[in-house]
């Protein structure tokens, strides 16, 4: 039974969101409702968020289904979409075939209830499924390492192959250092006389039920070719969901059986279930540790590695590949299921040599433990590194943001570049990195598909010429295009270099007869061939590839430089400073503009830094540490694009801003739109009577401006007041 459920309303009609939210709340579920109208504002709070259900209503919106499909994709969600819009049937079909749960139309809110419940039971099932599948692996896992400590030899065998044994049945068996375990196959173990016999022994116990097991006396045969007489306790099993054959060994009428082997003694068998038949094999050949063992392996190890740590004058092997690979599943399992406690997503890597093709999989062609020991050190706690098959490294990187993963990503690449990565055979190649990644949370696919998803998205970067990365890209998925960004932020940072960037000031006017000069101040970027772009042009691509905080700074040093001159003439003249999320993420902004207005000697009452709501909401807790350190040097606070969240005077119980600017998509339905005009009268008098200043902006012709004023807004700007300009000209003294 649903009870709480988090959504996400994607639209720009709070009405019709909260008719949605009240029927849903009349079927006895508490909602904690959300919104994002734009890419940006979307993308920000998947990235922080961990919603059961996403409402897109599409009427009156800029952002398409596609681009909701792209934003969950990029935040590694799985959330179920709930289409509310009046399209005709073939496209509420194309949209059900692209992966949409449901479609209804605008006017049936109490069918989109419904659904989006639907949709929230659907995801909740999905997610019971995963942590199950989990639990299961878990106990697999503590199976394994309780084998592993055992002093008896143990193995375990899928379909003929083995796919676990002990450090003891290494030795006992006499296996090289570098031999893998997928070279060890059950009929391997007797002697040739005997296979025949072994294996009607195996048919019968594949017939038999999952827990039989049979306790036989055959000779087997070493790695080295000699024949040791032994007891076989065979066991029927599942690991990791697959039918498995567990084998334990002791040797008949020896003891001890090997040097070094501790001697072995098989123990009773059991009539009772598989777990007690198994668990209980391993606890009784474990009474005491054997001499000279180590504790059982770290988490970077597979329990499973067969590696060697204390058995005659022989140095200690590396992990067995594939064991390894099968503890990385198990720990995606595990990291999928912690993803549900901290609401952000888990990071899955593959990363390889570019030097080392696909297929080189011999042991002797694959890269030694220096490759591991740079990803871990590029990847520190809580991360955890592992080594996969064909020399790959795995990487597991929990509380992932897209956007500082990549980052990571890019330093772990450029620093490999200079690496000699030395092979197994002796020789060395060039240190040059590639890399797949894939973002999940607890409702994605299972650990092995999303392997795969990354080894694609690998085999991506380097037929892209490598020394790359590449994320999963969800089949037809649409959005920004990764080339694209990078091409942006060279654009920008070459602007940066070429000093292509302006600031443009447009007056913020007051309809209460004051005569105050302020100024929004904007961004503009000159392209190499003179052409301007506007914010929404480079913004965007700016904050994916973080290089928006150096823009911020940049705005930062420029405005308070003018202002100062400004002051001269005026000391009542306040600049408003748009700030991107990028400021809240790295040095914080607080420092930068302390700084400047130290050096400048400009009071921080003639500042105002403005974040939009949503950067607010979603970067709750570095955005309350820098609206402190704002009010402490007296800089005001404003918050943009304001109004359009289910409750927006929430934020102002967490953020004193004495300005609020309302969101742009009230103006353009003020004249027309009743209910509109109804909204801002509503959000006008909620914000003057708790002592704000309202903003509103884009005011583009007389018409609108006399609405405004008639709603007792207090600031307007616009075109139809001023244009952005480079001067800053505007005689407030004779106002409108």
């Amino acid at each position: 039974m649903i009870n709480s459920i988090s959504i996400l309303f994607v639209t720009r009609d709070p009405d019709l969101a909260g008719q949605i939210i009240g029927r849903i709340r009349y079927r006895g579920h508490a909602v904690r409702p959300k919104q994002a109208g734009n890419v940006r504002d979307l993308a920000r709070l998947l990235q922080s968020h961990r919603f059961d259900a996403l409402v897109l209503i599409d009427s009156n919106l800029d952002i398409g289904l596609a681009e909701v499909s792209e934003a969950l994709h990029r935040a590694g969600r799985q959330t179920p979409v709930v289409l509310v819009s009046d399209h005709g049937q073939e496209q509420s079909l194309n949209a059900i075939d692209s992966g949409v749960f449901a479609v209804v139309g605008r006017s049936t809110d109490d069918l989109a209830a419904v659904m989006t419940l639907r949709a929230v039971d659907h995801l909740n099932k999905g997610r019971e499924v995963t942590h199950l599948r989990t639990l299961l692996r878990e106990a697999d896992r503590r199976y394994l390492l309780m084998l592993d400590t055992s002093r008896y030899p143990i193995a375990c065998f899928q379909q003929g192959i083995a796919t676990y044994a002990n450090e003891v049945w290494r030795d006992f068996l006499e296996m090289d250092l570098g031999e893998s375990l997928d070279q060890l196959t059950l009929n391997d173990l007797v002697v040739p006389e005997q296979q025949e016999d072994f294996e009607e022994i195996l048919g019968e116990l594949r017939n038999l039920s999952e827990n039989a097991e049979t306790c036989e006396t055959l000779t087997l045969r070493t790695r080295q070719g000699r024949s040791v007489e032994a007891d076989l306790l065979l066991a029927s099993a599942m690991i990791n969901g697959e039918p498995s054959i567990i084998v334990h060994v002791s040797v008949a009428g020896e003891d001890p059986a090997l040097p070094g082997s501790g001697g072995f003694a098989i123990p009773p068998a059991s009539d009772s279930g598989h777990q007690k038949q198994l668990g209980g094999a391993a606890e009784q050949g474990q009474p005491r540790q054997q001499p000279g063992r180590k504790d059982p392996p770290s988490s970077d190890e597979s329990p499973a590695a067969g590696s060697k740590t204390g058995a005659g004058s022989r140095s200690a092997p590396r992990p067995d590949d594939a064991a390894s690979e099968r503890k990385f599943l198990l720990d995606v399992d595990a990291m999928q299921a912690e993803t549900a406690r901290s609401g952000r997503s888990l990071g899955l890597l593959v990363f390889a040599p570019d030097a080392l093709q696909p297929g080189q999989g011999a042991r002797s062609e694959v890269p030694g433990n220096e490759l591991l020991e740079f990803l871990k050190g590029a990847f520190a706690d809580p991360a955890r590194t592992f080594r996969l098959r064909e020399g790959q490294i795995g990487v597991l990187v929990p509380d992932s943001p897209r956007d500082q993963l990549e980052k990571r990503i890019d330093a772990a690449l450029k620093a490999a570049a200079g690496l000699s990565i030395q092979l197994g055979d002796g020789s060395a190649i060039g240190g040059a990195l590639s890399c797949g990644a894939v973002l999940t949370d607890d409702s994605g696919p299972e650990a092995e598909a999303l392997l795969e998803q990354a080894r694609a998205a690998l085999a991506e970067a380097r037929k892209g010429g490598g020394s790359q990365s590449r994320f999963h890209a969800a089949p037809g998925a649409a959005g920004a295009d990764p080339q694209a960004d990078l091409a942006w932020k060279s654009r920008i940072e070459q602007a940066v270099r070429d000093d292509r960037l302006r600031l443009l000031y447009q007056p913020i006017v007051s309809l209460q007869g004051e005569d105050v000069p302020r100024y929004n101040v904007f961004l503009r970027l000159t392209g190499e061939d003179g052409e301007v772009f506007e914010p929404q042009d480079f913004l965007p691509p700016a904050e994916r590839t973080g290089t928006a905080a150096p823009l911020d700074r940049w705005v930062i040093q420029q405005a308070i430089k003018v202002l100062a001159g400004e002051l001269k003439r005026d000391d009542r003249t306040v600049f408003f400073l748009k700030l991107s999320q990028g400021s809240l993420d790295g040095e914080p902004v607080v420092d930068w503009l302390r700084r400047s207005l130290d050096r400048h000697k400009v009071p921080g009452s003639n500042v105002v830094v403005e974040f939009r709501e949503a950067t607010l909401l979603t970067q709750a807790d570095s955005a309350a540490a820098v609206a402190g350190g704002l009010g402490e040097m007296g800089v005001g606070l404003c918050i943009g694009d304001f109004g359009n969240g289910l409750e927006p005077f929430g934020i102002l119980d967490q953020f004193d801003a004495a300005f609020i600017r309302l969101d742009g998509s009230f103006v353009s339905r003020l004249n027309q739109d009743p209910e509109t005009q109804g909204t801002v009268r509503e959000l006008t008098a909620t914000a003057r009577s708790r002592g704000r200043q309202v903003i509103m902006p884009m005011v583009e012709d007389a018409d609108t401006l006399t609405a405004v004023f008639s709603m007792e807004v207090n600031l307007v700007q616009g075109y139809f007041v001023q244009p952005p300009s480079e001067q800053l000209d505007f005689d407030f003294a004779s106002g409108l």
